[in-house]
């Protein structure tokens, strides 16, 4: 999934509206393209709240390990991996180096932020490359990882936000491909309201 989480103005949202009746837009999501253009918002990638890019949380990734001629010698999937506990360590080691990821998007429960404009892209296909050495060959137990979340008033988006080789943290070396599945376009406001 990507996430972006911009702050809107009354007066932002009001322009959004007026640009939704005029252009007869059933939902948000129609308008979303057309912000940049109407010079509502200035740059739809670059939210001055969030923006992360990851996989979901929600039991449907899987993991392909590749040896460096290319060749699979893993396949798995998310439910298979090890305990974070016991591959990286207890809590205490955990909350001191890695950090719980989290982003805000409830106006209400924000300082200074009347609306939350969101957006969250749901994709299919690939998402990160990570590179490691190993003198064996790994198991699905020897992965483990950490989730982070993406916090609205409808619930939270739960996303992969670390994978950690036993108890190394492992980088991002490449983006992969993926493609579009669903998006959902909200704004939050801070009366409670939203406008989908």
């Amino acid at each position: 999934m990507e996430s972006l989480g911009h702050s809107l103005t009354d007066e932002q949202v009001e322009r959004i509206e007026e640009l939704m009746e005029e252009n007869e837009y059933d939902d948000l999501a129609e308008a979303r393209w057309d912000l940049e253009g109407e010079e509502i918002i200035s740059d739809i990638y670059n939210p001055d709240l969030f923006h992360m890019s990851g996989p979901m949380d929600n039991g449907m990734t899987h993991f392909v390990l590749l040896d460096e001629e290319g060749n699979k010698v893993l396949e798995f999937e998310d439910k298979e991996c090890g305990d974070i506990y016991d591959n990286v360590g207890d809590d205490d080691v955990i909350e001191a180096n890695y950090p719980y990821v989290s982003y805000l998007a409830i106006p209400e429960d924000m300082d200074g932020v009347d609306n939350v404009f969101i957006i969250i892209d749901e994709n299919k296909g690939g998402i990160w490359e990570m590179e490691f050495e190993s003198d064996s060959v790994p198991t699905a137990k020897n992965f483990s990882y950490q989730s982070g979340s993406v916090d609205t008033p409808d619930g939270d988006w739960d996303f992969i936000s670390k994978i950690f080789y036993k108890n190394q943290l492992l980088e991002v070396t490449d983006h992969l491909d993926n493609r579009g599945k669903g998006a959902t376009v909200e704004i939050y406001r801070k009366d409670g309201s939203t406008i989908n």
